[in-house]
């Protein structure tokens, strides 16, 4: 079908030739010509001198022409009327180049565009047909829409299509730029290093028996943390997750205002108030799809500033021009191509407790440098928190094992949500209900798992495991001995805290979100996600989900308003045929948990039981996953548990690299591969403490930190 389409757009020519007698020449109609004006800085012939530069080379090379900031343009004048049929530009890939056509030079009419890159950098080569183009006498590359850093190698236009099409073009020699230090220290070259410090961190864990290892233990510890945080490159050139935080503090500031349903379309409305300020922005904005929040479907946002009272009319109009302010400022923080990018994700997700501390810190200051950096720093204080409460509970050895663990595990890289506002709060308070059930204080332990499961609500199923517990422990020894073990008593303290934390910490969040209709539209909201697959979920649903035909690779089409779509519509009819396996997997897991709970009754160890329990319960983005620091946590029981979480990272860092032939390239095969190795060891640690006996003594390959048995 492609060929027969290529064909008719060659043949158009001639045809449209026959039929108006214009001239159609064969060749490139923009071949040495100069401009007739141009907005440049640089030599502007070398726009179209017929040569090319080397696919990724710097946007601002010796051979591209720099565009003159959201003012530049380049206006070539053909000679006569031509049919400008096909279009080659060689520009920066994350721009989007709109071009034009005019008969007397004054009146100009777009003709199409150039469609920006997600994925790659540099100078790169697009193409574009324009099969129904008018005859047109001046060419106009008009201002790119982008990040304002733009630059074009080469342009070239046809009335007649040459064979081959794309045509090859002469490759400049470039010389290669001045290396810095993201040369060496990047994306790729980070996995490479994780993927190794997993296989040393599985040294390491081999070699514990010895306690003269200590020293080592806390190297181990340091440099994991310094690699979280990409030894301090962060995103490789930025601290801030821009994306990630617009949603956080826009969702929290202006919850009442937007509820979970209209981030995106008030998003953009503001764009399109500013019509008068940034026209460019307001022609761009009738042409974005966005997602429908309430649907989680794609939609043109056409139809939402048709009325944009229904946007507007939730705001007082003091509020509105907040709005519009913070929303400039994050807006002049992103290129023009992941501005409109970002009204495609997911919208805002924070829980109602979550928005006791989120609305009152995003309402203190409007949107800033300062206020912004200040917001995401705060996660970095619940990591120093997270360290200090786990190597006060468990010690230094088990503290280093946690964070190498954390450090290498592919799926919940800094990439996802570091830099972010309050996106780590839940990992602190999930990892100090364990901690504190280590140190024997159930009430303190279980009021932080409350308060952790409010705020994300997965982190309550490792409830479970304290729950199985005290059935298994209560089967074996009767009701009335079973109450009155220790363990128990610890258990139901626990439980109880948690039922605190929730009795206290939901009224609460009445005096932010309004009251219970918040937590009416959170439930629809998160029902909505759970009926939305994405290419980095993970869990047991993911693995029983994938089907061989049924892979992006197959099923995504670039042309829909939603190229997933027909991939989602796949894996959710997998997922009604596979439910019922899934819940047989997940309950055997559960049983699991009970023998394991029942042959080490210490209270922490069935808590971070129940952890493993989540991937087996519900499926859940990949970056949720950074709970694996608590599972670690049982090396102290079992040596091979961290053996085996460190090999399972060390997979992971593989799989996302692809190196070797016949591995997946796609992320959702990626994911669902790293999904099925990650239930594979959690079932196996499962099955290693709930079918072998504890050992001698109560202690484990840890050594330090793993004490006697305490309530």
């Amino acid at each position: 079908m492609k060929t027969l389409l290529l064909a008719a757009f060659l043949a158009a020519p001639a045809l449209a030739q026959a039929a108006t007698g214009q001239e159609c020449p064969s060749g490139n109609l923009l071949a040495l010509r100069m401009p007739s004006t141009a907005r440049v800085v640089g030599e502007v012939e070398r726009a179209t001198d017929g040569r090319v530069a080397p696919e990724g080379t710097s946007w601002n090379s010796p051979p591209a022409v720099v565009l003159n900031g959201a003012e530049g343009s380049i206006t070539w004048d053909l000679g006569a009327p031509r049919a400008v049929r096909g279009v080659l530009v060689q520009g920066d890939a994350n721009d989007r180049f709109p071009l034009s056509g005019s008969l007397d030079g004054v009146t100009f009419t777009p003709l199409g565009a150039i469609a920006a890159l997600s994925d790659v950098a540099g100078l790169r080569t697009r193409t574009e047909i324009f099969p129904q183009a008018p005859a047109v006498r001046y060419l106009r590359l008009d201002p790119p829409e982008g990040d304002g850093f733009t630059s074009v190698a080469e342009v070239a236009a046809w009335c007649s299509l040459p064979k081959p099409w794309p045509p090859a073009f002469a490759v400049e020699a470039v010389p290669p730029p001045a290396p810095t230090l993201f040369t060496y220290w990047n994306d790729l070259t980070s996995r490479w290093w994780e993927l190794l410090l997993a296989l040393l961190g599985i040294g390491l864990v081999v070699a514990a028996a010895r306690r003269e290892h200590k020293r080592l233990f806390g190297g181990a510890a340091v440099v994991a943390v310094l690699t979280f945080f990409n030894f301090g490159a962060f995103h490789f050139g930025n601290y801030v997750h821009t994306w990630d935080t617009l949603h956080y503090y826009l969702g929290a500031k202006y919850f009442r205002e937007l509820s979970y349903d209209r981030l995106y379309e008030c998003l953009a409305v503001a764009d399109a108030a500013e019509s008068s300020r940034m026209p460019g922005l307001a022609s761009r904005v009738a042409r974005r799809t966005i997602t429908n929040l309430r649907t989680n479907e794609m939609e043109p946002a056409a139809q939402i500033l048709a009325h944009p009272e229904r946007c507007t009319a939730s705001f007082s109009a003091a509020r509105w021009e907040q709005f519009r302010a913070d929303v400039a400022w994050f807006r002049g923080r992103e290129n023009a191509v992941r501005w409109e990018e970002i009204s495609t994700d997911h919208g805002f997700n924070g829980t109602p407790v979550w928005l006791i501390a989120g609305s009152l810190l995003a309402n203190l200051a409007p949107a800033g440098d300062g206020w912004i950096l200040a917001l995401t720093s705060i996660d970095l204080l619940y990591i120093l928190a997270l360290v200090a409460v786990i190597g006060w509970a468990f010690g230094l050895r088990s503290l280093a094992v946690s964070l190498l663990v954390l450090a290498t595990f592919f799926p919940c890289r800094f990439f996802w949500t570091g830099g972010a506002f309050l996106r780590w709060d839940w990992l602190f308070f999930l990892a100090a209900s364990v901690a504190c059930l280590k140190k024997g204080r159930p009430w303190l332990g279980g009021m932080a798992l409350g308060y952790a499961a409010l705020l994300r609500i997965f982190p309550g199923l490792l409830a479970a495991g304290p729950v199985v517990a005290v059935l298994a422990l209560v089967t074996r020894d009767g009701l009335k001995t079973g109450l009155r073990r220790p363990e128990v008593q610890a258990h139901l303290r626990f439980l109880a805290g948690a039922a605190l934390a929730v009795a206290l910490l939901v009224p609460a969040s009445f005096a932010v979100t309004g009251g219970p209709e918040a937590y009416r539209a959170f439930l629809a909201n998160t029902r909505k996600h759970q009926e939305t697959p994405l290419t980095n979920h993970m869990g047991l649903r993911t693995v029983v989900s994938w089907r061989p035909a049924e892979v992006g690779r197959r099923l995504v089409d670039e042309t829909a308003t939603d190229p997933w779509g027909r991939w989602k519509e796949a894996r959710l009819a997998a997922w009604r045929q596979a439910r019922p396996f899934a819940a047989l997997l997940a309950g055997a897991a559960l049983v699991l948990l009970g023998r394991a709970a029942r042959r080490r009754p210490e209270p922490w160890i069935a808590a971070a039981l129940g952890v493993l329990w989540i991937a087996f319960a519900v499926e859940l983005t990949s970056y949720y996953y950074m709970f694996i620091l608590v599972p670690a946590l049982l090396w102290v029981e079992k040596r091979a548990a961290a053996i085996a979480l460190l090999a399972l990272a060390a997979f992971s860092q593989l799989v996302s690299l692809g190196p070797l032939l016949g591995m997946p390239t796609w992320r959702d095969e990626q994911y669902t591969l790293i999904s099925l190795a990650t239930v594979l060891v959690f079932g196996g640690i499962l099955a290693a403490l709930g079918l072998l006996p504890s050992p001698a003594g109560g202690r484990g390959a840890g050594g330090e930190g793993s004490t006697g048995r305490r309530s």
